[in-house]
């Protein structure tokens, strides 16, 4: 009886130990169809944006050869496209015109000299969004080639070297606007701050009146009234300026010199923003892309980055 009682016993933990052995490699299994879905999805998401980032170039290059000489918010490439059904997938996308920004790289010319009324306008810029205008000399210093100081705010290899994790300045034209968090005297609350106003890009560019925001205008054009600009801020999507003459005849008190250098109603360079949502994955990429301006209306992708 006794030899019964155990032959059972034994017989029970074999079952319960190959039921455990089961239901473990079941899970296994289940763990791996899930991660493979995943990745799957992960591709395929992947897929759309790029898809995305295509019909992005796509719009500007159309807009560049059927539009007049003008970039306004008024126009199809500056109207989002929101949650679109692509199978299982939601795309939605955005452009954004960068050259409705102050580009930090024009602070230094292509003599490789920092630009005395780019400083100026720079410093107005940051006075105008509550950030210190001494911050300028240091952005300076990130982007010319020498190694003498910018006044009293500047920052060159000496100091950076001389921080916990040691680096260089960059000594070159900043290639996103997230190189400031490596600049002295920048910090996440003051980017925040300047992130809606100015860029980096590749080459130098004036700012287009009709995207910019008011505080970037009254930067380039001080002596222009406020309620001006504002007034023209209200109305522009519908009754954007059509050529630079148009910017003096509206301000008769814009710089001299400032029309195509500083102040323009065309742009070269946007951010394409594509958001995706696949299934159980979630995917944002942006990059900054290039309008040729030519009439082929040609684009290149600058940079391409994922967003977290």
């Amino acid at each position: 009886m006794k030899q019964r009682g155990v032959a059972a016993v034994t017989a029970l933990l074999i079952v319960a130990i190959a039921a455990s052995t089961a239901m473990f490699m079941l899970s296994q299994q289940s763990a791996l169809l899930g991660q493979a879905s995943l990745v799957a999805s992960r591709a395929q998401a992947d897929l759309y944006a790029r898809a995305g980032l295509d019909w992005a170039r796509g719009v500007i290059a159309e807009d560049g050869r059927s539009a007049s000489a003008v970039d306004s918010l008024g126009e199809p490439w500056a109207q989002p496209i929101s949650a679109l059904p692509v199978e299982r997938a939601l795309v939605s996308g955005l452009l954004v015109d960068e050259q409705g920004k102050y580009n930090l790289n024009n602070l230094v010319g292509l003599d490789k000299k920092a630009s005395a009324n780019d400083e100026k306008i720079a410093r107005r810029l940051f006075t105008a969004l509550g950030v210190s205008e001494e911050l300028v000399p240091a952005v300076i210093d990130w982007i010319d080639a020498d190694s003498d100081l910018t006044g009293n705010g500047g920052a060159e290899d000496a100091y950076y070297l001389g921080l916990a994790r040691p680096y260089r300045a960059a000594n070159q034209p900043m290639v996103q606007v997230e190189e400031l968090y490596r600049i002295r005297g920048f910090d996440a609350a003051t980017i925040a701050k300047l992130r809606p106003f100015v860029t980096a890009l590749p080459a130098r560019t004036p700012v287009n009146v009709n995207t910019a925001p008011a505080e970037v205008i009254l930067a380039i054009a001080p002596d222009v009234s406020a309620e001006q600009v504002a007034s023209f801020v209200k109305s522009r999507t519908t009754l954007p300026l059509k050529s630079p003459q148009q910017i003096v005849e509206r301000w008769p008190k814009v710089p001299a010199g400032a029309l195509g250098n500083d102040l323009d109603v065309k742009s070269g360079y946007f951010i394409a923003r594509v958001q995706v949502a696949q299934d159980d994955v979630q995917l944002a990429s942006e990059a900054l892309l290039e309008r040729k301006a030519n009439a082929s209306g040609a684009t290149a992708i600058i940079w391409r980055r994922p967003v977290y």
